[in-house]
Parts: structure tokens; C-alpha cells; sequence
């Protein structure tokens, strides 16, 4: 396994049968894929991706620090899921925002997935929320300062 920055078009299938497959449209791409501060990542195996990840620079009020990044759209093949890509993966985003000097590094995270990110020492804050067609979220942070 080894995770590559990938373009944001190759995030499009595991991004339909993973984390949207309610979208119809065929469009799954989000309006930051092509900001200039926005990198993708893929894990693959072989040449088969089969985990990826977008890191958004973006600001959270819940956070005092303007260096943040947001992780969205973080998803495994179902296949793969357990063998440690997704974990790699975003080892390797927190090896890169580290050396842009990024402070924080936050998700929305899925219900079903913050065991996953506490496993990787992310802090899960106060309150879960809905996300229409998704499900309950809720904010998780590392400070990558430390």
C-alpha cells in the first residue's frame, strides 16, 4: 500500500459507492476540489485506489487558530475497509499539513467512523449534528501542533 497526492476526478468513484450514493446527478465533486490550498490523497494497492481523502484549507470558529485544514470526504472501498488505508492515508495528510505548519486539522465525522479517528488521537468536541441525506456528525480535531 502506498498513498500518492491523486487528482480530485480519481476521488469520484469511492466518493459515489462510499459516501454518496444518494447523489443522482453524477456530479461528486466539491466546489473546493480545485482551490490552489485543497491536495487530495489515494491510497492504493497496486494501481487500484482504494482509499481517499480531500484536505481543505478551511477555518472552524470551534478552533482558535487561523491554520487550519478540514478533512472531507474520507472514505475506503468496502472491500478494503480494516486493512489500515484509510489510517495511512490520513497519517500521511497529517505528515504533509505538518510540514505546511498547519495548527489544526478537523472533520465532520460519521457517526460510524470517530472510533477511527479517536484511534488516531483525534478529540471529538461537545454535540452531534445531522447532515441531511448522511446522518449524525460529529466535529473532531487534532492539533497537529504538538
Amino acid at each position: 500500500m502506498n498513498v500518492k497526492i491523486i487528482d480530485s476526478k480519481l476521488t469520484y468513484d469511492i466518493r459515489k459507492k462510499v459516501l454518496w450514493p444518494h447523489i443522482k446527478n453524477d456530479n461528486y465533486s466539491l466546489k473546493v476540489d480545485k482551490d490552489v490550498s485543497t491536495f487530495h490523497l489515494g491510497t492504493y494497492i497496486n494501481k487500484k485506489i482504494i482509499s481517499i481523502g480531500t484536505f481543505v484549507k478551511e477555518n472552524n470558529s470551534k478552533f482558535n487558530s487561523n491554520s487550519q485544514y478540514r478533512l472531507r470526504a474520507m472514505a475506503t472501498d468496502k472491500k478494503y475497509q480494516i486493512h489500515g488505508a484509510g489510517r495511512k492515508l490520513l497519517l500521511t495528510g497529517i505528515a504533509i499539513l505538518k510540514e505546511k505548519k498547519i495548527n489544526i486539522l478537523w472533520c465532520d465525522a460519521r457517526i460510524k467512523a470517530i472510533d477511527f479517528y479517536k484511534k488516531l488521537n483525534m478529540i471529538s468536541t461537545p454535540g452531534l449534528y445531522n447532515i441531511k441525506n448522511i446522518g449524525l456528525h460529529q466535529t473532531m480535531y487534532i492539533n497537529l501542533k504538538k
